[in-house]
């Protein structure tokens, strides 16, 4: 910028003082005059005075004209030489530093309003337009995802709706055979009172199922909008509150077992009420499935809270190992055995990735979960 304005001051010096000198030449050469003619007074004291009386100048046309068209030129040739100054260097740093970033931005622009985010933003540079093409490629990458990840949870959801709508056609089918049995053959006492009863009971049992069924999937698609809340809990704590729970669903029926190696006094930044959430559900699916005793183990490694959770059962299937934490995926013979619907699972996965952790199942002489929760290290 100084060397432009230097350059330009420079130039605009030089036409002046070359319209200055050309001026003065043609002034000299198409201008004349004739000789001063000087007058002689007397003042009153006797003192003789000489005084200019008069001076006559001619100046030929053709001066005129030149003196007109170098004043013009000059105002001319400064302005061009601002311009050149100025606008060479501009185009030259368009050309070189502008234009291939400005038609790369431009283009991401295009194809980001036609929802087209397959394509990246190169521009290697360090300078300003460089930053500007990283950052603006930082911004795709993110579009990208949130689209990913929008259009996971719909493809999610239309799979959830499909499976809700599948599963709700028996019940619905029972309850209108049975609802229709009864109004045909009740009002003509063509049905007894026991078997009316039997028939009502029916379907006071598929109208729980419905309910149970309802509230599970309300629940479901609450998950994906729950907000993780960590607070400092000491892990003594936490263990009372795990065989509290444990106490109260296994009973005397299965025996339980929790094993926790790590210090009592540790305090752990943990959202408590998500936790026992995953703990209940998996709980529930060890005292299901485990022939006579299931255990817990707690363990922290690298800032994870991990929950192992084994039971002495037959253990996952091959197919299940695959599928447990996808929704509706259950080895229960049938879908109103126990009211289970195989959702558990798959809140503890999205819980458990909520709270920056993961959830594994596998077989260890049973059946085993595995779960994981992302906890602040600095106050473990």
């Amino acid at each position: 910028m100084l060397v432009m304005v230097a350059a330009a001051f420079m130039g605009l010096m030089a036409v002046g003082l070359g319209t200055n000198e050309l001026q003065s030449w043609l002034s000299y050469n198409y201008s004349y005059s004739e000789p001063v003619r000087f007058e002689t007074l007397v003042d009153d004291e006797g003192h003789s005075l000489k005084m200019v009386h008069s001076q006559d100048i001619w100046v030929d046309p053709v001066y005129k004209f030149l003196d007109e068209f170098i004043n013009v030129a000059q105002f001319v040739v400064g302005t061009l030489w601002v311009v050149f100054c100025f606008g060479l260097p501009g185009l030259l740093f368009y050309k070189n530093k502008l234009k291939k970033p400005l038609a790369e931005l431009m283009s991401a622009a295009d194809k980001i309003s036609d929802n087209n985010l397959d394509f990246s933003v190169s521009y290697e540079s360090s300078d300003e337009m460089g930053a500007l093409c990283a950052s603006f490629e930082k911004m795709r990458s993110q579009l990208e995802e949130n689209n990913l990840e929008m259009w996971r949870q719909m493809d999610e959801r239309k799979r959830l709706n499909a499976a809700f709508s599948h599963d709700l056609r028996t019940p619905l089918t029972v309850l209108k055979g049975q609802s229709e049995m009864i109004l045909k053959y009740a009002p003509e006492g063509r049905m007894s009172m026991e078997k009316l009863l039997s028939t009502v009971e029916t379907m006071q049992r598929h109208i729980i199922r419905l309910e149970k069924y309802t509230e599970n999937m309300n629940q479901l698609q609450r998950l994906e909008d729950i907000q993780i809340e960590k607070k400092e809990i000491a892990l003594s704590q936490l263990t009372a509150g795990m065989a509290d729970c444990a106490g109260a669903v296994c009973g005397k029926e299965k025996v339980f077992e929790l094993d926790c190696p790590e210090p009592e006094a540790t305090v752990l930044l943990l959202d408590y009420e998500i936790f026992m959430q995953v703990f209940e559900n998996l709980l529930s699916n060890g005292v299901r499935y485990a022939y006579k005793k299931f255990s817990a183990s707690l363990n922290l490694k690298d800032g994870l809270l991990y929950l192992e959770v084994l039971d002495d059962g037959r253990g996952f299937s091959d197919k299940m190992l695959d599928n447990a934490t996808k929704p509706f995926s259950s080895e229960a013979k049938g879908a109103d055995e126990g009211g289970h619907f195989g959702i558990g699972l798959s809140i503890c996965r999205i819980l458990c990735e909520k709270h920056g952790g993961f959830i594994k199942v596998g077989n260890k002489n049973g059946g085993c979960v595995c779960a994981a929760f992302l906890v602040d290290e600095s106050v473990v």
